[in-house]
């Protein structure tokens, strides 16, 4: 005869899990997306470092693996297994939460949604700015290397 009482059923709710999902399978599609982009970059910088080879170091391939390198850890597809104890990080976690609550809360969501905006376009102008001044010092270190050369040449 069992004498242990019944065990109350527990009440498992799917959401969290389809949300789990979810953001994985964004996640994984972002970094598809990188991966599918940074390919076809990564063997022309690799080209183009292997042509300058005789006369400049290795610089455009190395560049693309620090960009390969910084999108991984924004993107941090295994993130969400991470300890709850440990600082949060800037990455698609947090701009996916962020995106959450404006969708939930509306009264808080119109603030958010500014806020959001507003950190999205200081991103993006901080990513042009950035490509423009390694651009600029690049085209500059070429421009100086070519006058140099040229001024040994006469």
């Amino acid at each position: 005869m069992n004498t242990e009482a019944p065990q109350a059923e527990v009440q498992r709710k799917p959401a969290p899990l389809i949300r789990a999902v979810a953001i994985l399978q964004f996640k994984l599609l972002l970094s598809t997306a990188r991966d599918l982009v940074l390919i076809p970059v990564a063997l022309i910088a690799a080209v183009v470092d292997l042509a300058r080879l005789k006369t400049h170091e290795p610089s455009f391939f190395r560049l693309v693996l620090g960009i390969g390198e910084r999108s991984d850890r924004w993107i941090d597809v295994w993130y969400a297994n991470h300890d709850a104890k440990s600082e949060r990080r800037e990455n698609v976690d947090a701009l996916l939460n962020r995106v959450e609550e404006v969708v939930r809360d509306r009264e808080q969501g119109a603030r958010q949604a500014r806020v959001l905006k507003r950190w999205a376009e200081r991103q993006m102008k901080r990513a042009r700015e950035r490509a423009s001044q390694e651009v600029s010092t690049r085209m500059k270190q070429l421009s100086d290397k070519r006058d140099s050369q040229d001024e040994k040449k006469s």
